[in-house]
């Protein structure tokens, strides 16, 4: 099958037999000329025939020019000869005699140098801010995301630039977020690396005590390695409940519980450990706190605040649990402790970052006790946050809406 031009391309080129034969119903309606006398068909036929010629050759020599200059120059000489034509070939022809038609011929040359210098301006500027466009989608594809065009234009040109300055800057956000991420990855798995090689390393140690007969109580050393244990299966559950959250597969049922009283079992629940810390527990309660949501669920958001504010807590101090009603169901708690810094707080929520980097929480942990509040916190169209202020202070808030939105139909 052999090749076929676009339409538009036809179109151009038969438009200009179109103009002609307008041209010749023109003279003769209003000219007050016979065609059917002189040269005045076959000359505008003739014309319209080369400019549809050079309709189809011109934008092939143009796109291979190597230059934008280069192709408007050869577009804007074209279209200035076959006005010349138009208007010189017929008054030569059939009007004008010599003299007059070289007046004509220099106002013409005149003409056409006054428009060839209008389009080297023009052009110079559109070629440049071409080549400044090329420039920075070159270094944008070489990984330079910082790179941009800038362009001062409102045209299309304007619009191309103004678009790919955009998406460099996403590409450029892209690849910070995800510099970031792998970074904090690798401290997560330092971290959760720390936090399985501790307890192995103590549950090998008393193995090997009680292998070698040099445990002088055993019953001891059977706690001990219970304890190791007990902290390496909620290790591993913490890991893959976070698992589960951030990829959408925690499914619970929604009913309506009371956040007062989840908060309270937590403090009841948490009270040996805050005991062995010296550090006392206090709640605040409005009453009954109604919301819909999980209740284990919730039950684990509240205990995972509460715990991470016992083990931060100096000894000898405080820790307030309030809950009340406020646009919803909300839920702080506040410690006495070296709290959290001011930049960066978000990050204490990803799951990747130790609380030992968070600036003042001294800790080993993998830091997974606030990402998974904050996923559960998500799961029940919730928010959580970090308070500034004296200590560490931490509150999640389910609205009011997003309770009734819960609430199974």
């Amino acid at each position: 099958m052999g090749h076929r031009l676009p339409l538009r391309t036809l179109t151009l080129a038969a438009a200009p037999f179109g103009v002609g034969f307008v041209a010749l119903l023109s003279l003769e309606a209003f000219g007050g000329v016979m065609l059917q006398r002189g040269l005045y068909v076959p000359v505008i036929l003739g014309l319209a025939a080369l400019t549809s010629l050079a309709s189809l050759t011109l934008p092939r020599l143009g796109a291979r020019s190597g230059s934008l200059r280069r192709a408007v120059l050869l577009a804007a000489t074209a279209a200035m000869a076959v006005t010349g034509a138009a208007i010189t070939i017929p008054t030569a022809v059939m009007i004008l005699p010599p003299p007059e038609l070289r007046i004509l011929s220099i106002l013409f040359v005149f003409g056409a140098g006054l428009g060839v210098i209008l389009e080297l301006a023009v052009a110079g500027v559109l070629s440049s801010d071409l080549r400044r466009l090329q420039r920075a989608v070159r270094l944008i594809a070489g990984g330079d995301f910082s790179a941009r065009a800038e362009l001062d234009r409102a045209d299309e040109v304007g619009e191309a630039a103004r678009i790919i300055d955009h998406m460099a800057h996403r590409l450029d956000e892209v690849d910070h977020e995800r510099t970031e991420a792998h970074a904090s990855r690798q401290a997560f798995l330092t971290a959760v690396g720390h936090d399985l090689r501790t307890p192995l390393a103590a549950l090998r140690a008393a193995v090997e005590a009680l292998e070698d007969g040099l445990a002088p109580e055993p019953p001891r050393f059977y706690a001990a390695m219970r304890h190791d244990v007990d902290a390496l299966t909620a290790l591993v559950d913490d890991l893959f409940l976070l698992a589960r959250l951030e990829g959408g597969r925690l499914t619970f049922a929604r009913v309506r519980v009371d956040l007062a009283e989840l908060a309270d079992e937590a403090v009841e629940a948490l009270s040996p450990v805050a005991r062995q810390r010296n550090v006392r527990v206090r709640l605040v309660t409005t009453g009954h706190v109604s919301t819909v949501g999980g209740p284990a669920e919730l039950s684990r958001t509240v205990r995972n605040l509460l715990d991470n504010a016992i083990r931060h807590s100096p000894p000898a101090t405080e820790v307030l649990v309030e809950v009340t009603e406020s646009d919803g169901s909300m839920v702080r708690v506040i410690d006495q402790g070296p709290g959290f810094p001011d930049t960066g707080q978000d990050r204490l929520f990803d799951g990747f970052v130790r609380l030992s980097e968070a600036g003042g929480r001294t800790t080993g942990g993998a830091g997974l006790g606030l990402a998974i509040a904050k996923r559960l916190v998500e799961a029940h169209s919730g928010l959580i946050w970090i308070e500034p202020g004296p200590g560490g202070r931490v509150g999640f808030r389910i609205p009011a809406q997003a309770a009734v939105d819960m609430l199974p139909s």
